[in-house]
């Protein structure tokens, strides 16, 4: 791989999801591109399976695996249309149900992270299912307090490939514009290829070609 520019992250944004709608081992599917509102923090734990052998009295070997990734993803606001969406509520008249024992939907989530050199990290996690929401509600006491809202979700690996995520850095010369811009598009069945534009111009091209005949 090149080597990246320097550049530092400073601001996350454009928290999105995408509902996993199938996943076999023929390949994975997601519905439609969805916001989750205005990011304010992003934190992902990896869950870890490790182990130590031992020998002679000192450690001769360890292995520590990827089994999962754990995100706690903090908002300003989660809007409520995609929390009927991803927790299965229903809705009467504008009141939206919360019943226990529903089950959310598994779901994948990406956003971005601004860079100090004016690029940006791209992220998609792949396919994890959401805790409750949790928010934070204030009072108001001289000076304005803003509430948030906080979802953690949890990620396993697909059972088309065992991915658990996609990541892109800007100010690595690999990446190109047309995979940035597409990175939010579409649900990430698959990584944005560089070719894609390529691609679909070579298609275009097919297609516009007049048919030869070549019959005798």
């Amino acid at each position: 791989m090149k080597k990246s520019t320097s550049a530092y992250r400073i601001n996350i944004k454009r928290p999105v999801y995408a509902e996993v709608t199938s996943d076999t081992g023929e390949g994975t599917s997601y519905g439609e591109v969805k916001s989750l509102g205005e990011a304010q923090q992003a934190q992902i734990t990896a869950s870890v399976a490790s182990g130590q052998l031992h020998g002679d009295g000192a450690i001769v070997d360890s292995s520590a695996i990827m089994t999962g990734l754990s995100l706690v993803l903090s908002t300003t606001k989660v809007p409520i249309e995609a929390q009927v969406d991803i927790y299965n509520y229903k809705v009467t008249d504008g009141v939206v149900q919360v019943k226990a024992g529903v089950k959310p939907k598994y779901i994948a989530v990406g956003y971005e992270v601004e860079q100090t050199d004016g690029s940006s990290e791209l992220v998609w996690l792949l396919k994890g299912r959401p805790q409750p929401l949790n928010s934070d509600v204030k009072q108001s006491e001289g000076n304005i307090n803003y509430s948030t809202d906080s979802i953690t979700i949890d990620f396993v690996r697909r059972k088309s490939d065992n991915m658990l995520k996609f990541f892109a850095d800007g100010s690595n010369p690999e990446l190109t514009k047309a995979q940035a811009d597409a990175w939010f598009n579409e649900g990430p069945s698959k990584p944005v290829s560089a070719n894609k534009e390529v691609m679909n111009e070579n298609n275009q091209s097919e297609t516009d070609r007049p048919d030869t005949d070549t019959t005798e």
